[in-house]
């Protein structure tokens, strides 16, 4: 039995076949869409392609800008700032992180940092 033959004869692959029944749909806005007429053959009104971003998305596209903004600002300073680095290291030895008033003032940064992420 060849190919055509079981195809050829078969209503499901004949062209056209869909085009005489009419099916009415309706868009995301209720509004109905008619489908091809019956009996005619008759091409359907292209739909507008569209796409909605989630509030979530557009979050995270939001926070990946931040993320390249602060990358872009750490990229142009210096690798190594070695006065920085004489001055902390000056700083531990003497115990000055150590003080209740560095502690305090550090802890209220952070809950600031916490803050603003639990707001994103």
């Amino acid at each position: 039995m060849s190919m055509n033959r079981v195809t050829g004869g078969s209503p499901f692959v004949q062209p056209n076949l869909l085009d005489k029944f009419q099916v009415d749909k309706k868009d995301k806005d209720g509004a109905e869409q008619a489908g091809a007429q019956s009996g005619a053959n008759t091409s359907a009104t292209p739909v507008a392609d569209r796409a909605e971003i989630s509030d979530t998305a557009q979050k995270l596209v939001d926070l990946r800008a931040a993320v390249d903004t602060g990358r872009a600002a750490l990229d142009s300073l210096p690798e190594v700032r070695e006065e920085k680095v004489a001055e902390v290291r000056q700083r531990m030895q003497d115990g000055f992180y150590q003080s209740a008033e560095v502690q305090e003032e550090l802890s209220g940064i952070l809950q600031g940092v916490l803050n603003k992420m639990d707001e994103l």
